[in-house]
């Protein structure tokens, strides 16, 4: 076994890949930051500003391929063979890859559902007896974090990857699924809504009556020094390479944020030495985390860091098709009508509407689908769920206070594209408090995810320097398309 193996693996599908030229043993199948993970290997890149970086906090993981520069790291499959080398940021830009010499796929469907977690599937299963279904995911794989857990989730029975096999299994000749797809926005085309989508290179068209954007929630970014530095793991990474994958993050893991409770049973469970740290500082090694330096000055010897925070809701998609926000329960959520609409036709279910248990966003995932069968005359009762619904409230995040004097910001990553937090800082204090003109003179929400994990802390800054009621900040609006792709390729379309 590898050094951070939590289990024997399939000794059929082992290959060898050379990493800087040592040889390694990987399987066929995994990505290429697992396989690395599993060796022992945390530093994969390094940014313009020369900070060492992984893959498991953010930012973009170029690297070289058989001699091939400026390969994504985050997208490649290991095969036997394979030569990887380390690599800068550089001229690298993450973007979506469409290959312009491929016809357009061209979808018609009575409703679109952009994102496959629970609510997405409670969505999809209440529409498809009587409406066709298009269900886009992102990641490969349906039921969100859900699939990503082993522990048993309230509200269901079983354990969590039986329960989305089980859901999923009851979709009928009316649901089309494109997994590892990713929607790059909503657009209005007459009586209908266009959803452009990309599955590896391939552009797909669909057409759609209605919209349902069940797009969950993202983990908040704890902002302590060297945050960014490899071995720090955003938390659904770290379900990821540990129930996906079978790789531990490490031997000794330090938690830090404010709700630990959210990976402790997971630990538990594949028997991870952990320690829970409330009040992180800084971390330092050499080429990983090395060890952990809280505020009160206790060292802790570790090799990995789980960040364990609140989540928030994924606001870009909204934005982007025309919804308004407002600040509620210590977060940004889209203003709804009575039927959880953002606006005629487009609707909010899930985690994006406000931090929920999975069983819930299921439930508003149903309650959803039954609004739209309602709207196309079908004799539903909404209220069945909607009651069930009203037993969950959503959950409240109390406010985080920046250590403006105890950190060093330079140090203190705010945006995984090269933005510390002294950049940001430094135009605040100068009096410019509009977002949008942060956004302009210093990057910050201006990569890849267009601020899906840095624009809350910006407005949490603005809001801590000026006193400024974060219900008062406006964030930006995230522009079209929702990710960054080439647009000759998408000038191509007839």
């Amino acid at each position: 076994m590898r050094p951070l193996d939590l289990y024997e693996k399939d000794a059929s599908k082992k290959v060898t890949i050379y990493f800087e030229g040592k040889a390694l043993e990987a399987y066929e199948g995994e990505k290429l930051p697992v396989a690395l993970l599993a060796n022992g290997i945390y530093w994969i890149t390094t940014s313009l500003q020369g900070r060492k970086r992984g893959a498991f906090t953010f930012g973009p993981l170029p690297v070289v391929i058989n001699g091939i520069k400026n390969m994504d790291g985050r997208k490649t499959l290991v095969k036997d063979g394979m030569r990887i080398e380390r690599q800068n940021y550089g001229e690298f830009q993450e973007a979506v890859e469409i290959d312009g010499s491929k016809e357009v796929l061209r979808e018609v469907v009575d409703v679109v559902i952009i994102g496959g977690g629970p609510a997405g599937i409670g969505a999809t299963l209440e529409l498809q007896e009587h409406l066709t279904v298009a269900l886009i995911e992102e990641r490969g794989w349906l039921g969100g974090l859900m699939f990503l857990k082993s522990i048993q989730q309230e509200g269901f029975e079983k354990e969590p990857k039986k329960v989305i096999k089980e859901l999923t299994s009851q979709f009928n000749e009316n649901v089309k699924v494109f997994t590892g797809t990713i929607a790059l926005g909503v657009f209005d085309e007459g009586e209908y809504f266009l959803v452009p989508a990309v599955k590896k290179d391939q552009l797909i068209e669909i057409m759609a009556k209605r919209v349902v954007l069940a797009t969950g929630a993202v983990e908040n970014i704890l902002l302590f020094e060297n945050n960014e530095f490899p071995g720090v793991f955003r938390l659904d990474f770290a379900l990821e390479v540990i129930n996906k994958w079978g790789v531990a993050p490490g031997k000794r893991v330090a938690l830090v944020g404010r709700k630990p409770e959210r990976i402790i049973p997971e630990l538990e469970k594949w028997g991870i030495e952990y320690i829970v740290v409330p009040n992180p500082k800084r971390v330092e090694g050499e080429e990983k985390v090395e060890r952990l330096i809280d505020t009160n000055g206790n060292v802790y010897e570790v090799d990995a860091v789980i960040v364990s925070d609140y989540r928030l809701p994924d606001i870009n998609p909204i934005t982007q098709a025309g919804g308004k926000l407002r600040f509620k329960w210590g977060y940004y959520v889209p203003v709804l009508d009575e039927q959880n609409c953002i606006r005629e036709g487009i609707y909010v279910a899930g985690s994006a509407t406000g931090i929920k248990p999975h069983y819930a966003n299921y439930l508003e995932g149903r309650l959803v689908g039954a609004y739209i069968l309602k709207e196309f005359g079908h004799d539903v009762t909404p209220a069945v769920y909607r009651e069930k619904l009203e037993e969950y409230e959503p959950e409240s995040m109390p406010m985080q206070r920046i250590e403006f004097k105890d950190m060093n910001l330079e140090d203190v990553q705010i945006c995984g594209c090269d933005v510390n937090l002294k950049k940001v800082d430094d135009v605040v204090k100068k009096g410019i408090t509009d977002l949008q003109i942060v956004k302009r003179l210093t990057h910050l929400a201006m990569g890849f995810c267009q601020g899906r994990f840095c624009l809350f802390n910006g407005a949490l800054l603005v809001s801590q320097r000026t006193g400024v009621d974060m219900a008062k900040i406006d964030l930006p609006v995230a522009r079209p398309p929702l990710k960054n792709v080439r647009v000759k390729s998408l000038a191509r379309r007839e």
